[in-house]
């Protein structure tokens, strides 16, 4: 019997499904905010709006399990104690993106992001379907760590197709962007932050 051991190399992504009652109360909230929130995003979309203060503690609280979850999760990929850390939540926004919009390679603040998708239509499954060429398809997530290439030795970059209530969690600097799509449709999704406070300035919680 061969005796191996693994390298904890790479960095560690999380994708699960939100609760039905997030996704529609971030939906509901979302849909009546009217503050431009595009002087702070990368994005290439006209319609990116901050939640109100109240509706970032709620989902922040709410989201608690799911925080520590990948905070487990991490710890365990990169073989580390699961050290006690606060996380602190930052800004909360939307985004409702329409044909020719898109987000271009970008990097998150703070030390965990996610995205979680609120409303991805089903219109968009015949335009991706349709697809011919070797990028991900129109309105594909992907994610890229170091460099730009997909090799058989490698798992450098990750494709995506969201769907409705999916949330991704990964560290806010990895790498990523969002593929544009042609259809007449809006796809609507949540982004935020969150920062770790550590309880002394040892580097070992990563």
């Amino acid at each position: 019997m061969i005796n191996i051991q693994n390298f904890n190399l790479g960095t560690f992504a999380m994708k699960t499904t939100a609760p039905e009652n997030v996704v529609k109360r971030l939906l509901d909230d979302g849909t009546k905010l009217k503050d431009s929130y595009n002087h702070k995003l990368a994005g290439h979309l006209k319609s990116q709006f901050l939640y109100e203060r109240e509706t970032a503690v709620w989902f922040y609280q709410t989201m608690q399990d799911y925080w520590s979850c990948y905070r487990e999760q991490h710890a365990l990929f990169h073989g580390l104690e699961n050290k006690k850390v606060n996380l602190h939540a930052a800004d909360l926004w939307v985004n409702f993106m329409k044909p020719g919009d898109f987000n271009p390679v970008h990097t998150h603040g703070g030390d965990i992001t996610f995205v979680l998708y609120l409303d991805v239509p089903k219109e968009l499954e015949k335009e991706q379907d349709d697809f011919i060429g070797n990028s991900s398809p129109p309105g594909y997530l992907e994610f890229q760590f170091t460099q730009l290439q997909k090799d058989r030795w490698f798992t450098n970059c990750v494709e995506m197709k969201p769907e409705t209530g999916m949330l991704v969690v990964f560290p806010a600097q990895l790498q990523h962007w969002v593929m544009p799509f042609k259809s007449d449709v809006t796809r609507i999704s949540v982004s935020g932050n969150l920062s770790m406070e550590k309880e002394d300035k040892k580097n070992d919680y990563f």
